[in-house]
């Protein structure tokens, strides 16, 4: 196993398994990327919009235009209410039944958490709001439909009329000059298989990720079997810590003497290699203490060194 693991040149290893990440990642970045097609765009577009609003140089009508685009283009949009300081509706993207009434004033529903809003004369509906942050998750990864909505349903078992409800995602952008708002009203449908593919997706970035991970303590196992060091100890060090291993052991190298004709590691005061014998280090001429090259005396002894030409 050694003598295999000696052959095993890291370089061209290296090079492959870069080239082939990265082709898997661009493919995976566009295969989720063109399964989630309508989800991404919408979430872009929400935040635009979003954007627009907030700004001073703010055009409604240009705003109308976008949101009919982004309600037209994406399953998920029951509505798009624009409201003034008032709450009265100025506009609706899809005229559901949520525009008939002339406002559209939410009240905390009763016996749920302040998430959870109702609105005058419909008993069918509940809206939970949610932060930018949560719709973004749960557009893309479709968990409304089994968290959310599970939610509410411990939260209204006792209501007579609770099969008959349904629970909206409701998220909203303002104007803090104006007063207008606009409500994005939306019943998530998560992409067919959807998290299926997240999950395939998932796995395989894991999978190029732990490759990495061995294909590291293989580098340092070898390393340090070249090195005479004790591979197991090093390879089991990187294989449990990853780059804290790595960093140990080029530090311990550092602080040791690689000889040049064998490549053991080795103490860097030795004169001599431990395993071939080769000279490492000078000597003083008198003393025979460990000196560097250009030494003109001994550090030990004190004697002063004579120069070969």
């Amino acid at each position: 196993m050694n003598n295999f693991i000696k052959k095993i040149q890291f370089k061209k290893v290296v090079c492959v398994y870069i080239i082939i990440a990265i082709l898997v990642g661009i493919s995976l970045i566009l295969f989720i990327g063109n399964v989630f097609h309508d989800k991404i765009a919408f979430i872009y577009n929400y935040h635009m919009i979003g954007e627009e609003l907030q700004s001073s140089k703010n055009n409604l009508e240009n705003i109308k235009e976008e949101i009919k685009i982004l309600s037209d283009n994406s399953e998920d949009v029951v509505d798009v209410l624009i409201l003034d300081k008032e709450n009265r509706i100025i506009y609706s993207s899809k005229n559901s039944k949520f525009a008939l009434q002339n406002e559209f004033t939410l009240t905390k529903a009763d016996n749920m958490s302040s998430d959870y809003f109702v609105i005058p004369n419909d008993d069918t509906a509940i809206f939970r709001l949610t932060t930018n942050k949560e719709l973004i998750i749960n557009t893309v990864l479709s968990n409304f439909d089994t968290e959310i909505q599970k939610e509410s349903e411990d939260q209204i078992f006792y209501e007579s009329n609770f099969n008959s409800k349904q629970v909206y995602l409701l998220s909203y952008v303002a104007n803090q000059d104006t007063g207008e708002k606009i409500y994005f009203i939306n019943e998530i449908k998560p992409v067919q298989n959807g998290k299926t593919y997240i999950k395939v997706t998932l796995a395989i970035m894991m999978f190029f990720f732990m490759l990495y991970w061995v294909l590291l303590a293989i580098y340092i196992y070898q390393n340090a079997l070249k090195s005479k060091l004790n591979p197991y100890l090093w390879g089991g060090i990187t294989l449990i810590t990853n780059i804290a291993g790595v960093i140990i052991y080029i530090i311990y190298k550092q602080n040791q003497k690689t000889c040049f004709k064998c490549g053991a590691s080795q103490d860097k005061n030795n004169i001599y290699c431990i395993y071939c014998g080769t000279k490492l280090n000078e000597t003083c001429n008198v003393c025979g203490s460990v000196i560097n090259t250009n030494d003109k005396y001994c550090a030990k002894c004190g004697h002063q060194q004579k120069n070969e030409e």
